[in-house]
Formats: structure tokens, C-alpha cells, sequence
């Protein structure tokens, strides 16, 4: 791999931008180990707050952003991260459904770049990648806003996304698809086990609607992690 650029001077947003999207077209990297880095660096944000962990094929925003105005409506301080923006990253991050501001994404780009040029120092491989960026950006927001409870959307599969770190209040996978199919799997069964890579030992896991090939490799992978499960269609029906 190529040695990063050095960061240009973010003195706006235009420019902090530039340079995450410059990391961003590296490709997607896979695996949590740069992402433990980068939070142990930042004196692991993410531990500060309880949260609520979202992965699917589809259905994955939709029910995060739901929680969060559940959560919001009865009086709790949320934070939702999803992905991805739609016209300014700062929609990616949000506190009470506000989304961070362009100058606090600079501020954020600039402090994460000093920990990422200190880990790309000792190893390349180890500078975070452009979802990293945002997570550990959004996980240190979090934290510094005194949230009560995060929403946090899988970005990609489960097991290997940047966002499992986090040791969920509740695991959630809304729905299983072929999507991804070059990363993922290329069965129903594949693609279910690397989602069912959030479900931590002893935390419970809530599942939606999916093919009965899907539903059996999540419910195993609950049974052996001690993970009660509930899942929508038992509960309420088809």
C-alpha cells in the first residue's frame, strides 16, 4: 500500500473533505483491529455510553432512527450514527437529531489525524480508514455531549465492521439479503453469519422477518454466544 498523504491544513470543511474522501477511495478494509487501535487511542469513547447495535441487509436505518425517537421522546439524550450522509457528513453524527456541524467535523478530522499518523508511524496498515474516521469521530462525540444511549447502524456486514467494538445493551439484525455477496457470502446462511457477528456473549439479540436458512444460522450463533434471542415473527406472527 501506498504511504498516506500528509494531511493538508483543515482550516474549513472543504478541505477536511478532501482529505477523508481521499482516504475513502482506498476502498473498503474490513476488520475491527484498526478500529481498536484508534480507540484505545482515544480512550475508548465508545465504553462511556450504553448502546443499541443495528446490522441487516435492509431496514437497518430505518429501525436505528426509529429507537432514537422512541429513546428521545421519553426524555433520554440519544445518539444515532448511521451511514451514509446524503449532503454533509455531519448527518452521520447526531445528538438529539442534531447533526455535527462542518466545523465540528474539522475539529474532529484534525485530533483524529494526530492518532492516525502516530499508528500509521509504527504500521500503514494501521491508519484508520475513512469509516474509521467517522466512527471513533462519532463514538468521541458521543461521549464528550454526555449521551444517555447510542443508536449505532452497522456499516457493513457485522463481524468485521468498524462499529463492532461496542458492547451492545441489545443486539438487533432487522432483515437478511444477498447484498454484498463479494464480502459477505454468497448464501443466505454466509451473509447471516458474518451479521450475527454483533451478537455478544450473554446480550440479548432481537431479529425481524428473514428466509428460515438465515433465521437457523443466527439462532445458532446466539445459542452458542449464551445470547437470548426474540425474534419479531415468533413473537407477533407473520
Amino acid at each position: 500500500m501506498a504511504n498516506f498523504p500528509v494531511i493538508p491544513a483543515l482550516n474549513d470543511y472543504e478541505s477536511t473533505k478532501a482529505y477523508l474522501c481521499g482516504i475513502k477511495i482506498r476502498g473498503v478494509r474490513l476488520g475491527i483491529d484498526r478500529m481498536r487501535l484508534l480507540a484505545a487511542a482515544l480512550g475508548h469513547p465508545e465504553r462511556r455510553y450504553p448502546c443499541i447495535h443495528v446490522a441487516g441487509t435492509n431496514g437497518k436505518g430505518s429501525v436505528a432512527a426509529m429507537l432514537e425517537s422512541i429513546f428521545r421522546a421519553a426524555g433520554w439524550r440519544t445518539g444515532l450514527y448511521t451511514s451514509p450522509h446524503l449532503v454533509r457528513l455531519g448527518e452521520r453524527m447526531q445528538v438529539d437529531r442534531v447533526a455535527m456541524t462542518d466545523d465540528e467535523i474539522v475539529a474532529y478530522a484534525r485530533e483524529l489525524q494526530g492518532h492516525a499518523d502516530t499508528l500509521a508511524a509504527h504500521d500503514i496498515e494501521d491508519h484508520p480508514s475513512f469509516f474509521e474516521f467517522m466512527t471513533g469521530a462519532a463514538f468521541l462525540h458521543f461521549a464528550r455531549k454526555n449521551i444517555d444511549i447510542a443508536l449505532v447502524e452497522v456499516g457493513l456486514g457485522g463481524r468485521f465492521d468498524a462499529t463492532n467494538i461496542v458492547e451492545p445493551e441489545i443486539a438487533v439484525i432487522t432483515s437478511i439479503g444477498l447484498d454484498h455477496c463479494e464480502l459477505l457470502g454468497d448464501t443466505l446462511a454466509k451473509i447471516a453469519f458474518e451479521k450475527a457477528g454483533i451478537i455478544k456473549p450473554g446480550r440479548p439479540v432481537v431479529v425481524g422477518r428473514m428466509p428460515a436458512e438465515a433465521f437457523a444460522e443466527i439462532e445458532r450463533v446466539a445459542a452458542e454466544r449464551g445470547a437470548p434471542l426474540w425474534s419479531v415473527e415468533r413473537e407477533f406472527g407473520p
